[in-house]
């Protein structure tokens, strides 16, 4: 059986979980007690050497990096094609919903939820430095969706679920997403789908969030 291993706190692992409901595949979410130090326990380093979620088991194959394990769940099917240009399209929007959205909303939401729950020094300068690059890339996803209903066209893909979890903390974070309406309309519908609400209802629901 595929497993997925994963913290609800992690929305990194939010891409993988959200890849294998769309992808229709058979598997099994396995929680990692991060409060517990369960990440670094040695069991689940010799699946996951660096200690962090996502993480993928199938059969006697392991796999980390939440992008590495969605093109390996998505490969083939209509989420990710075999042809390269379409494949570099997708490619193209995943990386910029990593690099460009989720690493700046990861600044937000470890400084405004994280930090304060584990008693770490809180970041003014990061949250700003983070909001402006949040302000400064997503008028790039709101005029694509103004031009198309998902990010590669007619069809949901890869990329599309690749900035679903990268906007994860929209409110845990506290983001303010109405500049952008043909984004926050397109987050609603996708929501609404059974690869979201088979996960879960909203980030952080799992802990009561």
């Amino acid at each position: 059986m595929l497993k997925l291993y994963y913290h609800p706190m992690s929305f990194p692992s939010m891409g993988p979980l959200f890849t294998a409901e769309a992808a229709g595949r058979d598997y099994e979410k396995v929680m990692v007690d991060l409060q517990s130090g369960a990440n670094k326990q040695p069991d689940y380093l010799a699946i996951n050497p660096y200690g962090r979620v996502p993480a993928m088991v199938d059969g006697d194959y392991k796999l980390a990096e939440s992008g590495a394990i969605m093109r390996y769940l998505a490969r083939g099917r209509d989420l990710y094609p075999n042809d390269a240009k379409s494949q570099g399209q997708i490619d193209q929007w995943f990386d910029f919903a990593v690099h460009h959205v989720r690493s700046n909303v990861a600044r937000v939401q470890y400084n405004r939820v994280i930090a304060p729950i584990i008693g770490a020094p809180v970041d003014e300068n990061s949250i700003q430095l983070g909001l402006k690059y949040i302000s400064d890339n997503l008028p790039h996803v709101e005029n694509r969706l103004a031009e198309s209903p998902f990010l590669c066209g007619d069809a949901m893909t890869l990329a599309d679920l690749s900035l679903i979890a990268a906007l994860e903390p929209e409110n845990t974070a506290r983001l303010d997403l109405s500049p952008y309406p043909n984004l926050t309309k397109w987050l609603k519908a996708r929501r609404s789908e059974t690869f979201y609400t088979n996960i879960h209802s909203h980030f952080g629901a799992e802990l009561g969030m």
